[in-house]
């Protein structure tokens, strides 16, 4: 009897541990702070409430486990109206983080004028499928920063992208543009800093 009672307890005790945890609704976050890091929204962007309106772009840049904090960019067009007609302005959604933790802030265009350069930067891209095949490596790096894109386009289809490695031209464009919106991130940076301590 006491070995049944025993092996029960350490069921129901290995069913509260596993239990999962709902996935935030990224698309719909404003300002604030979260236990959940930024890899939850990069690196399964279908499954965790990530829906991007048509002429949305979302871009984020995360460093390995252990290497320093990543930055996302959603730039949320607002036009999600039954035929594509916008329904709010424009906004710009940051959030710094790691794989643990991450710390958001949403600001109004003009809060942030430089976004509306670098979104039409980023909209004027095209991904090259044959990128490296003439010279084809394989796996070059096993531990390094990864980048990912995430655009709906005016028909509604959703293209998510993910790169890691080196010279890649969208993979610099994300970059750049990741750096020269660092400025407009700081008040999640500080956030993040203050989350962390």
């Amino acid at each position: 009897m006491k070995t049944v009672i025993a092996l029960s307890v350490i069921g129901l005790a290995g069913c509260a541990s596993t239990a999962s945890v709902e996935p935030l609704n990224w698309s719909s976050l404003g300002d604030g702070c979260h236990d959940r890091g930024l890899s939850e929204l990069l690196l399964s962007p279908e499954h965790f409430g990530t829906t991007l309106n048509l002429t949305d772009i979302r871009i984020g840049r995360l460093p390995d486990v252990g290497n320093g904090t990543g930055l996302v960019a959603h730039f949320r067009r607002g036009l999600n109206g039954a035929f594509g007609q916008p329904t709010r302005e424009p906004q710009l959604f940051l959030a710094v983080g790691d794989w643990n933790r991450s710390c958001s802030v949403v600001l109004e265009i003009a809060d942030c004028p430089e976004s509306t350069e670098i979104y039409n930067q980023l909209a004027a891209q095209s991904i090259p499928i044959g990128h490296a095949f003439d010279d084809a490596t394989g796996l070059t790096v096993i531990h390094g920063t990864k980048f990912f894109l995430s655009a709906r386009d005016g028909h509604s289809n959703q293209m998510n992208w993910s790169y890691v490695g080196s010279e890649h031209r969208l993979r610099d464009q994300i970059d750049a543009a990741l750096d020269d919106l660092s400025q407009c991130a700081g008040p999640a940076s500080a956030s993040f800093s203050m989350y962390t301590r």
